[in-house]
């Protein structure tokens, strides 16, 4: 599963000296090939969606891509000012995604909401190909083509199109898990100090790259060792950078958390808030809940099969933002690597076969699939129609 040479390192044949690094590069090349072309199916179901609402692609900037728009445009506030009660601040939302969509708008000369949309899908479609390379460590016996379209086609895969975070944490959370299964620590850190600048649980990755580093320590030389230390080290470093602006600005390097009370998120006890709505009346808060109890057991079939790196991450990036409530869970569930990873490998199986022709099987993703790719058309209308907290 794991190996300690450079994804760009260049090896030789010593036969015919041969550079496998051009092999490598036709192997990456078919697979960015492949995720193309699922990301193209997913925009092509989109792109119908909106011609038959008779809705261009503005409409997919709403909700949270405002406020992201505001911290392209204006940077970050001052004081709150938002919100009925005036407590509310782009304080929450962190900086790495706004940027980089503050610059395709200089670049393409196009507006923020615009290019807030297109940086999204630009690294969703980013995040599909390193999700396959991700997996290609993690499970090899997934199928390339199926390792894709468990990204680029499930139901909430709507946050990879609408100027939302998800697809770059998605695509710096692969990178990183990807570097680290191939036990380059520098590279997962500083895969890492991206993630801990794209949203507040990024920074957890530190956690999977200390176990991985802890258990290769004992045998590892001493230039491995500091490289295991600098990996750790960097991870934290967008975070950082992050909170020092914030002092900066408003005198407070944990605005980011602080604000958060104007969304009525205080953190408390997660699984008080699921066992809360799992219990409760409401559809939509007991569906979440639900899912967050999946996840957990998905958490909890990745410490039984000893994958403790992949584990520790997708726990964290469970508990922390159910700490907070149930609303929004499931854009930070169905955008985990690890999850996304495990329930690729569950599709895969085989469901059953025909005793007299044993060579005809039914795959768990001949029924699954088709399932996804619905829901994945539902929630795209709904948000084109604006009923998004009706599905």
């Amino acid at each position: 599963m794991r190996d300690q040479k450079g994804f760009l390192s260049i090896e030789f044949d010593h036969l015919d000296r041969r550079p496998v690094f051009g092999e490598r590069v036709r192997a990456n090349g078919r697979l960015f090939v492949l995720a193309l072309l699922v990301f193209l199916l997913n925009q092509a179901l989109e792109y119908s969606l909106l011609r038959s609402a008779e809705a261009d692609y503005r409409v997919l900037c709403g909700w949270d891509c405002g406020w992201y728009a505001g911290v392209a445009e204006r940077g970050y506030d001052l004081q709150p000012h938002a919100h009925p009660r005036g407590d509310a601040a782009n304080w929450a939302f962190f900086p790495a995604f706004p940027l980089t969509a503050a610059a395709v708008a200089a670049i393409a000369d196009i507006s923020t909401p615009m290019a807030l949309v297109v940086t999204a899908k630009i690294f969703f479609l980013l995040a599909i190909f390193a999700f396959v390379k991700f997996a290609q460590v993690w499970a090899p016996a997934v199928p390339s083509w199926l390792a894709a379209a468990v990204v680029g086609l499930h139901p909430y895969a709507l946050y990879g199109n609408v100027g939302y975070t998800e697809s770059m944490f998605l695509l710096f959370s692969c990178l990183g898990l990807y570097a680290l299964g191939r036990q380059q620590f520098v590279a997962a850190g500083a895969g890492g100090a991206v993630l801990s600048a794209v949203r507040p649980v990024g920074v957890f990755i530190v956690i999977p790259l200390l176990i991985a580093g802890l258990r290769r320590f004992p045998e590892a030389h001493p230039q491995e060792r500091l490289r295991i230390l600098l990996g750790a080290m960097l991870v934290p470093l967008g975070l950082s950078l992050f909170m020092i602006h914030l002092h900066r600005v408003t005198g407070d390097a944990l605005a980011f958390s602080h604000v958060q009370i104007a969304w009525d998120r205080v953190p408390g006890n997660p699984l008080g808030h699921l066992l809360a709505g799992l219990r409760g009346v409401e559809p939509l808060p007991r569906l979440w809940a639900f899912m967050s109890l999946v996840a957990l057991l998905m958490v909890a079939a990745l410490f039984f099969r000893r994958q403790y790196e992949l584990a520790s991450f997708s726990l964290i990036a469970t508990l922390v933002p159910l700490s907070t409530g149930l609303l929004a869970m499931p854009r930070y569930l169905w955008w985990q690597a690890p999850l996304l990873l495990l329930m690729a490998q569950w599709l895969s199986l085989r469901l059953i076969s025909w005793p007299t022709r044993p060579h005809i099987e039914v795959k768990v993703w001949m029924i699954a699939l088709p399932l996804s790719v619905w829901g994945c058309i539902t929630m795209v209308q709904a948000w084109i129609n604006g009923e998004w907290f009706v599905v």
